[in-house]
């Protein structure tokens, strides 16, 4: 299934941390791990109508290119078993490069 996102959002994929070997520790049935504020995510697919994207900021959301978004901010789709994460083009915070 193809998904194409649209009014100004980004189609991303997450990047998975890179995690060291981790002690085996018991933990309440509450807890919650803390989560990053800041995520790096790879733009897969920009929607048509995002303005960044211009003279101003050539190759912003260019596909393959990493940027750091606030992980808050991202939305996880969920259709036919398959998972989509979108984010509004003025969510990202940044460009790696």
């Amino acid at each position: 299934m193809k998904f194409h996102p649209r009014n100004r959002h980004l189609l991303v994929e997450l990047i998975p941390e890179e995690k060291g070997q981790q002690p085996a520790v018991l933990l309440p049935e509450n807890y919650k791990p803390i989560t990053e504020r800041y995520v790096p995510v790879r733009v897969i697919e920009r929607a048509p109508d995002c303005k960044i994207d211009s003279e101003m900021y050539p190759g912003t959301y260019v596909e393959g290119n990493i940027v750091i978004v606030e992980s808050s901010m991202l939305n996880e789709v969920k259709y036919s078993g398959e998972v989509f994460h979108l984010i509004l083009e003025n969510y990202v915070l940044g460009v790696i490069e």
